[in-house]
C-alpha cells in the first residue's frame, strides 16, 4: 500500500510540476487528486484508518467513471460508429469515411484502456480497504496488549463483611 501511494504522489506531483509550466489554469483539476494524496500519506505515516476514506472513495468514484464511459463507449461503437470515426479523424487527422482496420485496433485500444483503468482501481480499492482493515485490526491487538500490561484487578466473591 504504502508503494503503490508513494508512485501515485510521484506521478501526481510530476504532473503538477508539467502544468505549473505548461497549463497553470488547469491546476485546479489536479487539486482533488494532490488533496487525497496527501490525506493517505498522513494516514500511512500516522497509522490512522480514518484518513484512507478518501483514497477509497476517489477509487470507486473512477471504477463508476470507468464502467459509465465503457457504456457510452459500447453504445457508440454499437449504435453510433461514424460519432467514432469522425472523432478519429479529427485526432489522427485522416479523412476516413468508414470502418477500416485501423478503427477496429484503435477502438479496441480505447475499450481496453477504459477497462485497464476500471480493473486498476478496483484493485487500489481493494487494497485499501485490505489496508484498513490490517490497522483497525492492530488498532485492536493494540488495545487488547495494552490491557493485558495493566495491574490485574483482584475480585473477591463471597466476602465476609467487617462489622
Amino acid at each position: 500500500m504504502k508503494m503503490l501511494i508513494i508512485v501515485g504522489f510521484i506521478v501526481i506531483s510530476s504532473i503538477l510540476g508539467f502544468m505549473i509550466f505548461h497549463f497553470r489554469k488547469a491546476i485546479f483539476v489536479l487539486s482533488i487528486p494532490a488533496a487525497v494524496t496527501l490525506v493517505t500519506l498522513y494516514a500511512l505515516s500516522r497509522s490512522d484508518r480514518k484518513f484512507l476514506w478518501p483514497i477509497i472513495g476517489i477509487s470507486f468514484f473512477h471504477v463508476f467513471v470507468s464502467l459509465y464511459a465503457g457504456l457510452i463507449f459500447l453504445f457508440y461503437f454499437a449504435f453510433k460508429p461514424f460519432y467514432i470515426i469522425m472523432v478519429l479523424n479529427w485526432a489522427f487527422d485522416t479523412l476516413h469515411t468508414e470502418k477500416t482496420t485501423s478503427y477496429y485496433i484503435q477502438c479496441a485500444c480505447i475499450f481496453i484502456a477504459i477497462l485497464v483503468f476500471g480493473f486498476f482501481n478496483a484493485w487500489q480499492a481493494i487494497v485499501a480497504l485490505s489496508f484498513r482493515r490490517l490497522l483497525s485490526y492492530e488498532q485492536l491487538c493494540n488495545v487488547i496488549s495494552s490491557s493485558e500490561k495493566s495491574s490485574p484487578v483482584v475480585l473477591v466473591v463471597n466476602a465476609t463483611p467487617n462489622p
